[in-house]
């Protein structure tokens, strides 16, 4: 789950990161107020779950609090890059002698924390490692250990800071890794991190997502992350309990894994066919979780005329064949559509009779193999 900047920026003032004084606000009036109360030149960002605002004129100043809450109206309700603006971040201009990255993710090859700092702040950190990867240092972090200060202030001095720039930023990226851990974040990241004229540093933006498996411990942020997916039919994917992407194409497709789901999709492809969704139930079904995943791409054929048939594949190796057969013709009662629904059983041989005794009689078409299932659907597609 990816935090807005401000929510970010929050965190990392708990963790003890110096961030520019300012409010997240939902009108011009408040935009005034704040702009006040900072009493100087201000700063005002859109808040949209993603980058690249600055050029899209996401990114704003301000010297007055007329000309504040002027900029702020004109920015509400624009459409940045897909997401529209419903809130911004009034805060105090910072005078910027140079920017910085610092960031902490996870390294997938091995498995721990990795730290990158680098003196080319202010850009996409993906752009600098396609221009001047040289100019990106990094380090892998022990999680037994926890970044030690040597080790911080090792780092940091790569990229040409010393002195008292070096004990702030090295400071800086000690407490960056505590809140990534404290957090239970995918990333955390600085950037740019700012150097001002005073020699203070200043995390003038912030980027915080974390890991989707860690929201039981956060109730908030669970309800939160639903209510910012941006597709309607993804959040009832989330809500019901399966996970559910959008394409385009005319052909549904569910299954319980999401390797199962991708080599379905691939087959498809290769065979001709063209998938409209990915939706995964994950293992060990429930008649709830199937009734949902199974209602889901009914409700949306409803919606989405270019849907000629829904494909779900089910492997029942631990998966109760009762339950996958009850959710499949309690979700087809329910909605009540014409849309062809073919049906591909496979698994332990008792769970798979018993499914196709309790779906023989249904409207749907039982497939006794993938590639069977595959082709019927795709017949129905180009009907």
């Amino acid at each position: 789950m990816r935090l807005y900047e401000y929510e970010g920026k929050g965190i990392f003032k708990k963790g003890g990161i110096p961030v520019p004084w300012g409010s997240v606000v939902e009108s011009a009036e408040e935009a005034r107020r704040v702009a006040s109360e900072i009493g100087k030149e201000v700063a005002i960002k859109a808040q949209i779950l993603t980058g690249r605002r600055g050029k899209a004129g996401g990114i704003q100043f301000a010297k007055i609090p007329d000309e504040a809450a002027n900029v702020a109206q004109g920015i509400f309700g624009m459409e940045l890059e897909g997401y529209k603006v419903n809130s911004l971040l009034i805060e105090e201009k910072l005078d910027i002698t140079n920017e910085l990255y610092m960031g902490i993710t996870i390294d997938a090859e091995n498995g721990v924390p990795v730290a990158m700092v680098s003196a080319e702040g202010g850009m996409e950190i993906e752009e600098v490692a396609k221009r001047n990867p040289e100019k990106i240092v990094s380090m892998l972090v022990n999680p037994l250990y926890g970044m030690r200060t040597y080790e911080a202030i090792n780092l940091v001095r790569q990229i040409g800071l010393e002195g008292r720039a070096l004990t702030s930023a090295s400071r800086i990226l000690s407490q960056l890794y505590n809140v990534f851990v404290a957090n239970d974040a995918r990333i955390t990241e600085i950037n740019p991190l700012v150097r001002t004229n005073e020699g203070k540093m200043f995390a003038a933006d912030s980027r915080c997502e974390i890991d989707d498996n860690s929201l039981f411990k956060y109730p908030e942020l669970k309800d939160l992350r639903i209510q910012r997916i941006g597709n309607p039919w993804e959040r009832k994917g989330v809500e019901g309990g399966v996970n559910y992407v959008d394409m385009e194409g005319n052909i549904a497709v569910m299954a319980n894994g999401a390797g199962l789901t991708m080599s379905l999709l691939d087959m498809i492809k290769t065979d001709g066919g063209s998938p409209v969704c990915f939706l995964d139930t994950g293992g060990g079904l429930s008649e709830e979780r199937m009734r949902n995943a199974v209602s889901l791409l009914l409700k949306k054929t409803k919606t989405d005329q270019c849907i000629k048939v829904i494909l779900v594949m089910v492997r029942m190796m631990i998966s109760p064949p009762d339950a996958v057969a009850q959710g499949i013709l309690e979700a087809i009662e329910e909605v009540k559509v014409k849309t062809p629904v073919v049906v591909v059983m496979r698994g332990r041989a008792p769970y798979e009779k018993r499914a196709r005794e309790l779906l023989g009689n249904s409207a749907v078409s039982l497939c006794s193999s993938v590639e069977e299932g595959i082709g019927k659907a795709i017949e129905i597609a180009k009907a």
